[in-house]
């Protein structure tokens, strides 16, 4: 039986679709939760001088979404094809490379003016955008999940990301789409994800 050790900051971040993949499995692991002022030490032990780093019996493995790709093929929570596999990265991509930088961009944005702006563009084009998209899976894979016919790595990748969304929004209250809502409720209904929200250490972001 593997032995898992996640190592990441008390924060969710980059750190907490890997805590769901765990949640959703049922699996057991060390949620490793280290200090800003631990982190100097630590740095020198990682791969790749970053977190999160995954133990799996030892072995180390860095980068986020390589650790969340592999527990999520571990889990059989990738997709059961080849093709769904691939529909999977493309939802994952479409977060990390189109959607979330601008998000942060407005998170650490100091000037008052530009991040009006900044947020007007997130929440007019490209938070819009990307609903319309997932809503449009959605509604082609028949409305529960976003891929296949079971709970996948990609449903729980948009609830998070839509969870980091409603953490760090003051500028105004988003409209979430029909589909697009009613598929982040029933995420965050699932028994096991239901009970990991409920337990999980409070935490800003």
């Amino acid at each position: 039986m593997a032995v898992y050790k996640l190592t990441y900051f008390n924060l969710r971040a980059r750190g907490e679709v890997s805590r769901l993949l765990f949640a959703a499995a049922g699996k057991e692991y060390e949620d490793c939760r280290i200090t800003f002022e631990e982190w100097p030490s630590i740095k020198p032990t990682t791969p790749l001088g970053q977190v999160p780093v995954l133990s799996v019996n030892g072995k180390l493995i860095p980068q986020s979404r390589a650790i969340e790709r592999y527990l999520a093929r571990e889990f059989g929570l990738y997709g059961k094809t080849n093709m769904e596999n691939t529909m999977c990265d493309i939802i994952i991509d479409t977060i990390h490379c189109d959607v979330r930088p601008e998000l942060r961009k407005y998170i650490f944005e100091k000037d008052e003016a530009k991040k009006t702006d900044i947020s007007k563009h997130l929440a007019e084009e490209v938070l819009h955008k990307f609903m319309l998209f997932i809503e449009k899976t959605l509604k082609e894979n028949g409305g529960n999940y976003l891929v296949g016919n079971d709970l996948t790595w990609a449903d729980l990748a948009v609830f998070d990301f839509t969870q980091e969304v409603l953490a760090v929004w003051k500028h105004e209250k988003l409209n979430f789409l029909e589909e697009f809502n009613k598929h982040h409720e029933g995420i965050k209904a699932v028994p096991k994800i239901k009970k990991w929200l409920e337990t999980r250490p409070k935490t800003e972001r």
